[in-house]
């Protein structure tokens, strides 16, 4: 089911982000919270029994770090969303998706220029069934990616920024100067270039 192949695209890329990712100006238990929520994340891909242990780690994030509440948000929603891979029932699959892309789209909300939020909104978004007809905003969060990479890359590991310039460059609908600038990026970032590099 195509549902499933989202949740395990998505997944992958969010153990990027846990693998690469270093934090902006947290404090360090903000982000050893950061890491345990991620692992969570990730583990309920084939546990049910570790959404709900992800969901409060991520409720703790939001609580404890507000600045991280919207990201925190996106990802509980896709939590959410991740309950109807492990339903049985069509209908359920159906009612958990929906109540996580809500919360997903809220999360967002909260934190529209968040390159991390951003992606993960638009790869769910991408890789869901035509007929939740999420494909346009999935394209808008690729664009706002671009436009806030310049501001943001380096808050990041250049391997994170790589794997989503190549992700981008793969699904995203980029006008040519798009495409120009992102492959000039990811030489830099490749080849070393210092200022991308944490």
């Amino acid at each position: 089911m195509k549902l499933n192949r989202f949740i395990l695209l998505n997944l992958i890329w969010v153990l990027l982000f846990f693998l690469c990712s270093i934090g902006i100006t947290a404090d360090e238990s903000v982000e050893v919270l950061l890491k345990r929520a991620r692992e969570e994340f990730y583990a309920s891909v084939e546990n049910k029994k570790r959404i709900e242990p992800a969901i409060k780690l991520f409720e703790r994030i939001a609580r404890e770090k507000p600045k991280y509440a919207g990201r925190a948000e996106v990802y509980m929603g896709t939590l959410v969303a991740l309950k109807g891979k492990h339903a049985f029932f069509p209908h359920t699959k159906l009612k958990w998706t929906k109540r996580g892309l809500a919360i997903i789209d809220s999360g967002l909300k909260k934190a529209p220029e968040d390159i991390e939020a951003l992606f993960i909104h638009g790869a769910v978004c991408y890789h869901l069934p035509f007929f939740f007809q999420r494909g346009d905003d999935a394209q808008r969060d690729f664009k706002e990616i671009i436009k806030q990479m310049p501001s943001q890359m380096h808050t990041y590991h250049s391997e994170l920024v790589v794997n989503i310039i190549t992700f981008l460059l793969e699904k995203a609908k980029l006008t040519d100067d798009e495409k120009v600038y992102l492959r000039a990026l990811k030489d830099k970032l490749e080849s070393g270039y210092p200022e991308a590099q944490q």
